[in-house]
């Protein structure tokens, strides 16, 4: 075996052999000798599929070290949510891991047989570097288990395999790559068999499962395709951006602005290049076609049955599968059209993880549709860069690397991990406390892996805060008067919390004989130099907006996205503090040398020559964050402008030189105290200011807590000279024990020495910047993620911003906390996130399974959870200590029909009603203004509760509402309000439960009818069609004496006449239409009717004469509420219009 792998690392590293899947090489089991390959017979399988569609005979499989299973379909797919996915999408994965810490164990088993014959020739290229990783003491065993677990599979059938496949999340592309596999690889196996040497030049392929380790990390320039594809003939190149904008500098860095352009949401640029394409160098003619997807192209998210907050019990989130849903049909069929016979694709996702974790959504959708057949994922390439103008653009161009299966995969465990933990929490102890308190600060009480560690560190402080307890303390102050100047001394001693003993030191001194003097023991001077900021990354980018320009996390981070998406910043997203070997400082610093600013300092600075930034750590990602090109005086406004000054300040400040100070230390002694009595002045001056002369804000990075006491910075001051054996003489002041006075001797040389009494002083709130330095520390969020928790704890009114940017915690997030900590205070304190942060982080690495993070992970949070619900009563005591029930707010507003008791309105948020006789909790929409409208019951049989009134936009739209149908709304009356109909199927059902989880929450934010049109209160309301929208026109319910019509899904208000007196909705209905009649009183003498006739009888939607006299009014959407949502499409802001957007932080820019 340790021949065996000794040749199979030296093959991956220099042959271009593709890789053939176990149950494909069963169709070549001769192996070099002419001997059959003898495998197990296939076990059978349930046709009815169970649980985990497993045979009932059938023997747990055997993972190897990694996790990963023996068939390479299943390779970087999670099996959460196997049992419940029909297989909806059923495809082979042709593209896989770019890079991996082990090699897989089928891989190992596949080539066996080839390795056989040549591994003795083999062994002998081994260095020494691959005998130290034989070396490792559990191979033996994983080889042993990838041998087994190869027999085990190799027999399978194409109809197992496919039912094996079902089991795999949804999978959008067809079976048509996995026939063209199947037909291509067997042959290309065989030849190369045949073939006596391997080609050492050639570089591993990347197939159709995830490669062992390469000797390339997918990050590094790299082919792996035939150089020879296309020779002769014209190819095409799809290039793919995360963002229109980054398409669109792509474009023009690569075509120089020739392009040929169409599309408007998602541009799609073409051009013709002469130049040949670096991975296919003798094609005739280059094509290019680049467009962009916005931002994620797959949600992650519960299926249909998982959806509803009454019907399932959250602790079975835990173990419900996920599915990936399409955020927008439209997107993947343009993916599809651009990509259709496509020789190459390059992939320009952002270069972080969820930049890669999109690589593979869009592989997802439209790789099988590339021209040729084989491995299509060895023509599929990613650009590795960090800045978007064009020689940036042009230098990934020419190195281009493939995509890291790895990285998408630690987003796909954090992403489930959240969407489960914290949907589990959120629903359980939302819908518990909504119904038991009234006054609750927040709609959702919203429970996070990340987002409550975050909270918990505000919490701390402030319990810090009001468990401290002043203490007074006392110090000797010395004051020494040289040449004019007085000059205070700090004790060495530092403090004494005895009174007594410090005036016993005053009384020392005063009764010494001869009289006491202070003495100059030592004068020392030297020079220190200050050292220059290490480089930029995003934590610091972020601490320093906050504390420097008092600019919140969140919002520095925008604007750093969009001073990039404009050409004017690196990357913002890097947790890099060194600049690489390969970063051209020089010619960074040029671009700067025409601003008026800095523009004379940066001209000194490269004819005296730069300098390397001192410390710092390449992560490899991207560079620090630094300036792309020149921004004028004025060229940018704003929080942009002060983003960018800070920056391009920091970046030349990084490549000064050091600040050089002159300090000066005396040190005095009253020789009466003994060690006692030693004091120290100190002071510098500033020689050469350095990077100071650049900088505008001193420090603001890093913050330095617990500081000990007497050992502050020392201050910037010019020091009168002192001489070593200086004596001054001393006199006694503020002591309860001397009633000697002050008096200036006559050689200007005399000290004083007093008692100064202080309180020790509790701590403040933490400021953003202590706090992000916290979650850095602790490993809560990633660098782009650390502001998105900040905000979320701010949104969810967890924590208020008070001036000085802290955060003090709110009652609602105090209780929270507070109650975590009684339960389990591991939910609210770091250490298990970071614990998790770092397995998603080896996950990146290739050091970790993910299947393994994930059900580990969720078996433990799902333990806590099960707890936390049963001792949830110790939460309960400190809710109910400070926030009122529900029984006891609120006034009297509607009759139940149900009890005909009256039930209470709370305000909220969210507003709802409450029966205190049996403890029922009916939300209400947001958006608009609810009234009472007394004495008109709900017409729906079985209901019978009072109705109120409605009412949003400006001018304001009024609609009837019954607060039971309005909660439990019935599938016959059609959609739901706010559903978009010209969605696509897979979008009209996540927004359906946004929707869902925005009524339970009482976040669903209503700007129309808040019934369906088919309601019945609705249709006995309806008089015509909307042409205008899919709604309908109802008779305002407001009736007179302004009596009109208004739009239940659209703004649009149709007035009657003046002339109109009284409009009547009758029971008849036309017979065409189907909606109702109605009467019409006119007013005496104003009547348009011949003869002056003052009633009759209209169907307004065919009613020309009535149409003529009405005046048709297009109001505003907007809501009496201001909490509206992120941008997004649909009718309403946020993802699908239901206001609150759910965002991902990648939105098209």
């Amino acid at each position: 075996i340790d021949k065996l792998t000794a040749g199979l690392k030296d093959k991956l590293k220099v042959d271009a052999a593709p890789f053939v899947p176990a149950s494909l090489s069963a169709a070549n089991n001769d192996n070099s000798d002419g001997k059959k390959i003898k495998h197990k017979a296939p076990q059978k399988r349930h046709t009815n599929r169970g649980k985990n569609n497993k045979p009932k005979d059938a023997k747990p499989q055997q993972n190897n070290d990694r996790g990963d299973k023996s068939t390479p379909d299943n390779a970087g797919v999670g099996k959460e949510g196997n049992a419940k996915n029909k297989g909806k999408h059923k495809g082979k994965k042709d593209f896989g891991k770019s890079k991996s810490s082990k090699p897989r164990n089928n891989e190992k088993q596949n080539t066996a047989t080839e390795l056989k014959e040549n591994s003795k020739d083999k062994q002998q290229n081994d260095g020494p570097g691959n005998k130290e990783k034989q070396g490792k003491p559990s191979d033996n065993k994983r080889q042993s288990q990838g041998k087994d677990k190869g027999n085990t599979n190799k027999g399978q059938t194409k109809a197992q395999k496919k039912k094996q496949n079902n089991n795999t999340r949804v999978d959008i592309r067809d079976e048509k790559q996995v026939d063209d596999a199947t037909s291509k690889q067997p042959q290309k196996q065989e030849k190369h068999k045949k073939t006596a040497k391997p080609n050492k030049k050639s570089v591993a392929s990347s197939s159709s499962a995830p490669t062992s380790k390469q000797s390339i990390p997918p990050n590094q320039p790299q082919t792996t395709n035939d150089l020879n594809y296309a020779a002769g003939r014209p190819l095409t190149v799809v290039h793919i951006a995360e963002k229109p904008s980054i398409g669109q500098a792509i474009a023009v860095g690569l075509g120089g602005g020739g392009n040929k352009s169409y599309g408007k949401s998602l541009p799609v640029h073409e051009f013709v290049d002469n130049s040949p394409f670096p991975k296919a160098p003798k094609a005739s003619k280059v094509t290019h076609v680049v467009s962009s997807v916005a931002g994620h192209v797959f949600n992650v998210d519960f299926p249909s049955e998982f959806q509803s907050w009454d019907t399932v019990d959250p602790a079975e989130l835990f173990h419900a599968p996920v599915v990936k849903k399409l955020c927008k049909g439209s997107v993947v069929k343009h993916l599809q059209e651009i990509t259709k016979g496509a020789d190459f694709m390059v992939l320009w996702m952002d270069c972080d993880r969820e930049g890669e974790n999109i690589n593979f959504e869009v592989l997802e959708c439209c790789m099988h549709l590339m021209a040729g057949s084989g491995s299509k994922f060895d023509r599929v390439y990613r650009a590795h860069f960090s800045a978007i103008n064009p020689s940036d653009i042009m230098k990934a161009y020419n190195a281009l690397g493939k995509p890291d299966k790895f990285q998408s995969l630690s987003v796909d465990a954090r992403q489930e991990l959240d969407l489960k933990v914290g949907v589990a929490f959120s629903r359980f102890q939302t819908r518990y406390f909504q119904g038991r308190y009234g006054d609750l600060d927040s709609a959702v009480l919203s429970y996070g892996p990340c987002q409550t560690p975050t909270l918990g560190f505000c919490v701390q402080r402030h319990l810090e805060m009001e468990t401290f307890k002043p203490e007074p303390y006392w110090l000797l102050d010395l004051g020494i008067m040289n040449s004019g100047t007085m000059c205070r001394a700090v004790w060495d001693s530092g403090r004494s919390f005895n009174r007594n003993k410090v005036d016993s030191y005053i009384a020392t001194c005063r009764d010494a004989n001869p009289a006491s003097v202070a003495k100059v023991i030592s004068v020392i001077t030297k020079d220190k130099n200050q050292g220059r900021p290490v480089p930029l990354n995003t934590v610091a980018l972020l601490k320093a907006c906050s504390k420097a320009l008092g600019i919140g996390p969140h919002s520095a981070l925008q604007m750093a996205e969009r001073l990039y998406l404009s050409g004017y910043l690196s990357y913002p997203r890097t947790e890099s503090t060194r600049y690489p070997k390969s970063f051209d400082i020089a010619s960074t610093l040029q671009d700067q040398l025409q601003d008026n600013r800095w523009g004379s300092y940066v001209r000194d600075l490269l004819r005296d020559g730069v300098n390397v930034a001192k410390g710092g750590v390449d992560m490899g990602d991207h560079p620090p964050i630094t300036p792309c090109r020149h921004a004028r005086a004025g060229e940018l406004t704003g929080d942009m402008a002060r983003v960018y000054d800070l920056v391009t300040r920091h970046f030349i400040a990084s490549v000064s030189h050091d600040a050089k100070w002159r300090s000066t230390t005396v040190k005095i002694s009253i020789e009466e105290l003994g060690e006692k009595g030693e004091f120290t002045i100190r002071g510098k001056t500033l020689i050469s200011p350095g990077f100071l002369a650049i900088m505008l804000h001193k420090q603001y990075g890093d913050e330095r807590e617990d500081v000990p006491f007497g050992e502050e910075e020392e201050e910037e001051k010019d020091l009168p000279e002192f001489k070593e054996g200086d004596m001054y003489g001393l006199f006694f002041s503020g002591s309860k024990k001397s009633g000697n006075k002050v008096s200036v001797a006559p050689t200007g040389k005399f000290c004083t020495l007093d008692i100064k009494e202080k309180m020790t002083t509790p701590p403040t709130y933490l400021t953003e910047s202590e706090l992000i330095s916290r979650m850095e520390k602790h490993g809560i969020g990633t660098d782009a993620s650390i502001s998105t928790h900040i905000e979320n704890i701010i949104k969810r009114y967890y924590v208020e911003l008070i001036p000085g940017r802290k955060l003090k915690p709110t009652k609602l997030g105090l209780v929270l906390a507070q109650g975590y900590h009684l339960i389990d205070n591991s939910l609210v304190l770091p250490t298990i996130r970071s614990d998790i942060e770092g397995q998603c982080n080896n996950i990146a690495k290739g050091l970790a399974e993910r299947d393994d993070v994930v059900r580990k992970a969720i078996d433990l949070f799902s333990a806590k959870f099960n707890y936390f619900v049963d001792n949830i009563s110790k939460m309960d005591v400190l809710f109910g200590s400070s926030f009122a029930k529900l029984q006891d707010v609120g006034k009297p507003f509607t009759r139940c029909g149900f009890t005909r008791r009256y039930l209470q309105f709370i305000t909220g948020p969210p507003p709802r009603l409450y029966n205190k006789t049996t403890e029922t909790v009916y939300v209400l929409p947001i958006g608009g203004e609810i009234k009472q409208w007394t004495g008109r019951n709900c017409p729906v049989e079985g209901c019978n509760f009072e109705l109120c009134l409605y009412s949003v936009g400006a001018p304001p739209r009024t609609f009837p509402l019954c607060p039971n149908c309005f909660n439990n709304p019935k599938q016959e009356w059609g959609k739901l309000p706010g559903e978009d109909t010209t969605t696509t199927p897979g979008d009209e059902e996540d927004e359906n439960k946004e929707r869902n989880i925005r009524r339970m929450a009482g976040k669903n934010m209503i700007r129309e009818c808040p019934h369906p049109d088919k309601m019945p209160l609705i249709e006995e309301m309806t008089v015509s069609p909307d042409p205008e929208s899919n709604g309908v026109l109802i008779l305002d319910p407001h009736l007179g004496p302004k009596w009109r019509l208004v739009s239940t899904r659209e703004p649009t208000i149709v007035h009657m006449p003046k002339s109109v007196e009284k409009v009547t909705v009758l029971n008849a209905k036309d017979e065409v239409l189907g909606c109702r009649m109605m009467s019409i009183e006119f007013k005496e003498g104003e009547s348009p009717l011949e003869g002056g006739k003052k009633k009759y009888t209209s169907c307004f939607a065919n009613d020309e004469m009535l149409q003529g006299l009405v005046r048709i009014h297009h109001g505003d959407e907007r809501m009496k509420a201001s909490s509206r949502g992120g941008r997004g499409r649909g009718r309403g802001g946020g993802r699908g219009g239901r206001g609150g957007g759910r965002g991902r932080g990648r939105g098209r820019r």
